[in-house]
Formats: C-alpha cells, structure tokens, sequence
C-alpha cells in the first residue's frame, strides 16, 4: 500500500518535470516565433540592464547556452531522482533569477505573462516536493534503481 503511493507520487513528479519542460520551452520559443519586437518596436525604449551595459551585448547568447546545458542536464537528473539533480536544479534556479534580476526590462505580451507565472509556480511546486514532499527520501539514497 505504501509502496503503492510512492510510485503515484513520483508518476506525479515525473508528469510535474515534463509540464515544466514544456512550459518552459514554450517561454523561450513563442517570442522568437512570433517576433513582438519586430511589430510593436518597444526594444529601444527598455532598459538594457548592467549585464549589458557594463558587458557587451552579445552577453544574453554567452549565458543562455550554459544556462540551458545546465537546465537541461538538472531536469534530466531529478527526473531520474538523482541526489545531485536536486542540488543543479536549486543552482540552475537561483543562476537564472541573479541572471534575470541583472538583465534589464522585460516585455511581457498577453499569453506569455500567465504562462510565465504558470512556469514559476510549478517549479516552485517542484522543489517543495524535492526537499518536503514524500519523494525526498528518493533523493537521498544511495545506489538504487529506479524505474523508468
């Protein structure tokens, strides 16, 4: 019975990575599919932020690649309940909100804010589950299997 509600949770877990993945992927595409900047010209009136007045302006492609190599590394960690996947994951998230914190202005257009609200949540619920949920306990063993 226990062991019934484990693997319900981390079915759970597992569905919960996926939908952030997901979300977060759909963050980063629609503006670049879409191209709002190219329409509504309001780049030119935002602020840059100090990652790229005291760098250059090539600074957002040099972090986003390590960040994305490290997101995608932590996502596919916990997702195999790795103990350090939890540990890259807390760090990806922290990285990302200095990052976005020093990156200037951000222009939000209708759909992206409510899904990027969404996204924030989620990983929020993500990480309480990881440190407090009943699944912590899967982070913390040692030489296990896991099933896929």
């Amino acid at each position: 019975m226990l062991n019934n509600k484990i693997d319900k949770d981390k079915l759970f877990f597992r569905r919960l990575i996926i939908l952030v993945l997901f979300l977060s992927l759909l963050n980063i595409f629609i503006p670049h599919i879409f191209n709002f900047e190219q329409y509504y010209g309001l780049s030119r009136f935002v602020d840059q932020g100090l990652l790229s007045f005291y760098l250059n302006e090539k600074v957002d492609l040099y972090l986003s690649l390590p960040m994305s190599i490290l997101s995608l590394i932590s996502f596919i960690l916990i997702y195999l309940f790795k103990p350090i996947g939890r540990l890259l994951y807390l760090i990806n998230l922290i990285l990302n909100l200095i990052i976005i914190m020093f990156s200037g202005d951000v222009i939000e257009y209708g759909l992206l804010y409510p899904l990027g609200w969404f996204t924030n949540a989620l990983e929020a619920l993500t990480i309480y589950i990881m440190y407090f949920g009943a699944i912590k306990e899967e982070f913390n063993m040692k030489n296990k299997d896991t099933n896929l």
